[in-house]
């Protein structure tokens, strides 16, 4: 495994981040949302011609409490609780090419509809921004 580590600390240029916090919809069990997210909901999503063209990683978090509570103690912060399922990880070369995607006339009839079946958007959280990746391991694939 080659580690590289950044002494320069400095945003990444030419990528961009978007990343939505999930809650799920009422009466969803956390074994059917993980199922259904990552097997049907995500392959809808990779479905779009948009999204393969225009994102360069799209990543899914699926959030395990009981280790996220084991972990905010060990760290002496405090656990949010266990209302967060999962966050969809979104990376592109600018916004104009995120924003087209979340625009797009097929995401608004594929996706967006699909979503109601786990998540409850009046919950869900999002974050933009820029990043800066300060270790990153390469690993080998065979």
């Amino acid at each position: 495994m080659q580690s590289t580590y950044r002494s320069a600390f400095k945003l990444t240029p030419n990528r961009v981040r978007f990343t939505a916090l999930f809650a799920p919809a009422e009466g969803v069990s956390n074994s059917h949302f993980k199922k259904y997210w990552l097997q049907e909901h995500g392959k809808k999503f990779m479905s779009l011609d948009i999204a393969k063209k225009n994102l360069t990683k799209y990543e899914q978090f699926h959030v395990n409490n009981d280790l996220s509570e084991n972990l905010a103690a060990a760290m002496g912060a405090s656990p949010r609780g266990r209302s967060l399922w999962g966050m969809a990880i979104f990376e592109a070369e600018s916004w104009d090419k995120i924003l087209e995607v979340f625009s797009h006339p097929e995401y608004q009839r594929v996706v967006y509809p699909d979503e109601k079946v786990i998540i409850d958007r009046s919950r869900t959280q999002v974050f933009a921004g820029e990043f800066a990746t300060l270790l990153e391991k390469s690993r080998l694939r065979a």
